[in-house]
């Protein structure tokens, strides 16, 4: 398999990812309206940055930006869930653990892979 459709495929699954979890994270503050909505603008603010990205061949500025921003925010949104919650340390880590396991972990890997790949292609390219 090329390693620009890799590319693609990882990036497919950091946006379904963060769809999923901005999604999630406003349902759960405001409902599923506002969820359904934040989704929406998610997607957009992700093609944006990838057409950006595309014009600019020789930077992923705009790729990455978007995507720390969102990672970065549900990462504070769960925490502060969590840390304002009147229960035990353990617990904490117990209700953080799937968080992390489940979304923080694949993206900061998915994202190091899309890099590794995107710097291959560009090496590759006279």
């Amino acid at each position: 398999m090329p390693d620009k459709t890799l590319r693609y495929l990882i990036v497919s699954v950091i946006v379904l990812l963060l769809i999923f979890q901005i999604g999630t994270l406003i349902s759960d503050l405001f409902g599923m309206v506002w969820g359904a909505l934040s989704a929406f603008a998610v997607v957009a603010v992700l093609f944006l940055s990838a057409y950006l990205t595309k014009t600019r061949r020789e930077s992923s500025f705009w790729f990455f930006l978007p995507i720390l921003l969102f990672t970065v925010v549900s990462i504070v949104l769960m925490g502060w869930n969590v840390m304002t919650e009147d229960v035990s340390w353990f617990e904490r880590v117990v209700r953080l653990t799937p968080f992390i396991i489940g979304f923080g972990a694949p993206i900061v890997l998915l994202l190091v892979v899309y890099h590794e790949l995107r710097k291959r292609t560009l090496d590759d390219q006279p």
